[in-house]
Order: structure tokens, then C-alpha cells, then sequence
């Protein structure tokens, strides 16, 4: 579970529903120990749009001054769990780099199934690029 250190600045996390029915946002939001806007709030609709968030759930951060730190919460936390806190561009790149050097020192054989524990559905070293103007030449 994501929870600040001690000497991190503390974070809040807040649900936006985007559920169908007020059934659907209790069931959801009864499993989250976070504040939520209620459901149908007018202010999901505007939230929604403003930070053009796309796909369910949605995960997006602030930081302290409101800015957005991140629209892509989600695929972070998916691929490097509580690891990706505090979602800033730097902590993502220093993430992707020990990725890398792990993905180094595997052999061949294990690639597929420790992508799969990390969050890819293949490792991004076993996609080699395509060439689409030589298959649609076919």
C-alpha cells in the first residue's frame, strides 16, 4: 500500500468515480480506505475533462502547488508498484534504468516470464522493431 515515510511531505489520495450507478461506486469505493467525491458529484464531469483522463481507473498526481506531476499513475503503479511514489519524471527514469541493468543480467530464457512479473506482457529487449512499410510491400 502507498503511504508516505516520514520524511516524505504527506499526500492525500482522493477517488473520482466514473461508475454507472450509485450501486457500482459503493461497492467500489467501500474497498478503498480513501475520501472520494460522492457519486454523480458535477465536479467529476470537470475533473474528468480537465485532466483529460481517459481509461478506468484512472490515476493522476498532483503535487503541493496542484501542477500535474503525472497522468500515467496507473501503468506506474502496475509497473513498479509502490516503487513509482512519487510518480516524478526523475524517480520514473532512475526506475527504468535499474529495469534495464536487471534485464541485462537475465538470460534469454527468462525474459518472458520476469516481464510478466514486472508489468509488461514481454520485455521491452524481446520486441524487435517492425518494419510496416516492407509488410504492407508484401
Amino acid at each position: 500500500m502507498l503511504t508516505p515515510n516520514d520524511n516524505d511531505e504527506d499526500f492525500e489520495i482522493v477517488f473520482v468515480s466514473s461508475d454507472c450507478d450509485q450501486p457500482g461506486f459503493d461497492s467500489y469505493f467501500n474497498t478503498m480506505p480513501w475520501l472520494a467525491l460522492p457519486f454523480g458529484d458535477p465536479a467529476i464531469k470537470s475533473l474528468t475533462k480537465h485532466f483529460d483522463g481517459q481509461g478506468i481507473p484512472c490515476l493522476i498526481t498532483l503535487g503541493p502547488d496542484g501542477k500535474t506531476i503525472t497522468k500515467h499513475g496507473r501503468s506506474l503503479i502496475n509497473l513498479y508498484q509502490e516503487n513509482a511514489y512519487p510518480f516524478t519524471e526523475a524517480k520514473v527514469d532512475l526506475l527504468g534504468k535499474q529495469m534495464d541493468e536487471e534485464a541485462k543480467n537475465l538470460p534469454i530464457s527468462e525474459y518472458h516470464a520476469s516481464a510478466l512479473n514486472w508489468g509488461y506482457e514481454v520485455h521491452p529487449k524481446c520486441v524487435r522493431p517492425v518494419d510496416f512499410g516492407s509488410m504492407l510491400e508484401r
